[in-house]
């Protein structure tokens, strides 16, 4: 009990400290992720300023040596150019490379096709021969409108990376100050929140002991009606309360103890009364044959000078006494519990004897026995000999019910099989009788309970304790098509899996 109420106060309590670590790892993640991001954004910012810039210095160089040369005419200022030519195109791929922005693309885009241009028609001018032809041709390049077409789109890069490179920083800074703010806040509201959290604990905790003391109360009032005074402080605290608790598990005990002695004596009285009616019906079978017997034994004595019995006479009697000792076997069968003697054996070849066993009466009375069996052998762990019991009174039973020309169906199957283990083998037995009445119901299997007319009821009664003691269970129920059915489950085993083919045969 103390256990059970200090985990519900602590799971709680748990559950509150919990929340703020996670708020700081959820935070902390976050800002690592944010500040990864920005790093990110940062260093293709850089690199794109430092290309644009590189871009855009190259080509006042380019511009500078072509001036240079058309004032002088010195060869030496054209040399110069292709090396600056090569750090141009690859500051331009740099440049491309690190453009990310609608803009950027947009730029860069006019500065490929300046720059391309640009060349194209100083290498197109560079063959000529002639010094002067080749300053004419630079002349009408209008070298300065060409490099501006390209320096200016890239300082416009750099300018555009510039600003992007600010308005990070200022997020970055935004985004620090609000995690600041939000750390503040849980160091602030963590603790408050925890001491109301726990206020609220502690009143849920007592609401919760005060509504428990209510129905300890009341059974400790129904106790003291049973096993004496049970006492129970005005205190509401968790001690009290197992103290109580306690003390009602004692007197708990003693009112176990007495029910099961109460269980025992009723039990007892079941059995003393199963013996009365079991004695009742021993009375009422015994009497018939009892009563025929003395009338003969009355009757010869009755006759003057010789006390004879005719043949007929003794014929009766021994039909009687027959009688009498299957009604004292039928007894002793219901009264002694099976013993078992568990062996496995093919149910297919035991169900196959009973049937041949019964294969006379069934062509005596004119009726024809069918049976459905799986070709693959099915074994059951089981008494054979109470099996076959069984399945004889079944087929005994149905005989009986069925008229001349009547068939009756016996089938094996197994239920919930796996490829190697069955968990219930079923053995059913049908006929086209006229079926059970409705007015009986599950009464069928009760002792002294029949259909018949010259039937004592205790055949079916001990079949189902046959097989319940099998661990299995027997059920009746009507076909549609008319007729009884009688359906044994017993657990089995199926050591080879059951094919759907079916062997067919006929007594």
């Amino acid at each position: 009990m103390k256990t059970k109420m200090m985990l519900r106060i602590s799971a709680p309590i748990m559950a509150i400290s919990l929340v703020p670590l996670a708020v700081g790892v959820g935070a902390a993640v976050h800002v690592h992720q944010a500040q990864k991001t920005i790093s990110d954004a940062l260093a293709l910012n850089v690199t794109s300023m430092r290309s644009s810039e590189e871009l855009a210095i190259n080509m006042r160089d380019v511009r500078t040596h072509l001036e240079r040369f058309l004032q002088t005419g010195k060869q030496t200022e054209l040399e110069a150019i292709p090396d600056l030519r090569r750090d141009s195109d690859y500051w331009l791929a740099e440049a491309e490379r690190t453009a990310v922005t609608d803009r950027e693309l947009e730029l860069i885009d006019e500065i490929k096709k300046a720059y391309a241009y640009f060349f194209r028609e100083f290498d197109r001018i560079s063959r000529e021969k002639s010094p002067d032809d080749l300053a004419v041709r630079l002349k009408e390049l209008d070298i300065d409108a060409r490099t501006n077409a390209i320096i200016t789109p890239a300082q416009e890069f750099l300018d555009f990376n510039e600003q992007q490179i600010a308005e990070n920083s200022a997020d970055n800074q935004h985004m620090t100050a609000q995690v600041v703010m939000a750390l503040s806040l849980l160091g602030v509201c963590g603790p408050v929140a925890g001491l109301l959290a726990g206020i609220g604990i502690s009143r849920g905790v007592n609401r919760s002991l005060v509504r428990l003391s209510v129905p300890i109360r009341d059974a400790a009032g129904k106790l003291n009606e049973v096993v004496g005074p049970v006492s129970f402080s005005a205190g509401t605290g968790v001690d009290d309360l197992e103290a109580v608790l306690q003390s009602i598990a004692d007197h708990i005990g003693s009112v176990i103890e007495r029910l099961q002695k109460s269980q025992r004596e009723a039990l007892r009285s079941e059995q003393l009364a199963a013996v009365g009616q079991m004695a009742a019906g021993i009375a009422h079978e015994l009497r018939n044959p009892l009563m025929s017997m003395k009338i003969l034994v009355q009757s010869a004595a009755a006759q003057d000078g010789s006390a004879t019995l005719g043949r007929r006479d003794l014929a009766v009697l021994e039909e009687e006494i027959i009688r009498l000792e299957r009604l004292t076997y039928s007894f002793l069968d219901f009264a002694r519990p099976p013993q078992l003697d568990k062996r496995p054996f093919e149910a297919q070849a035991m169900l196959q004897e009973t049937i041949d066993f019964m294969a006379g009466r069934a062509y005596q009375q004119n009726v024809r026995i069918e049976c459905n069996f799986p070709v693959k052998p099915i074994f059951l762990e089981a008494d054979v000999g109470q099996v076959r019991q069984v399945l004889l009174n079944l087929l005994l039973n149905a005989l009986e019910a069925v008229t001349s020309g009547g068939r009756v169906w016996v089938e094996l199957a197994t239920r919930n099989a796996s490829q190697k283990i069955s968990r219930q083998v079923v053995i059913r037995v049908s006929d086209t009788g006229p079926g059970l009445p409705a007015e009986l119901g599950l009464d069928i299997f009760t002792p002294f309970v029949s259909t018949k007319q010259t039937g004592i009821g205790l055949g079916l009664s001990i079949c189902k304790r046959i097989v319940e003691a099998h661990g299995g269970e027997i059920s009746a129920a009507n076909r549609a098509a008319g007729g009884a059915v009688f359906s044994v489950r017993m657990p089995g085993l199926v050591v080879r899996e059951p094919e759907p083919d079916l062997a067919l045969c006929r007594a």
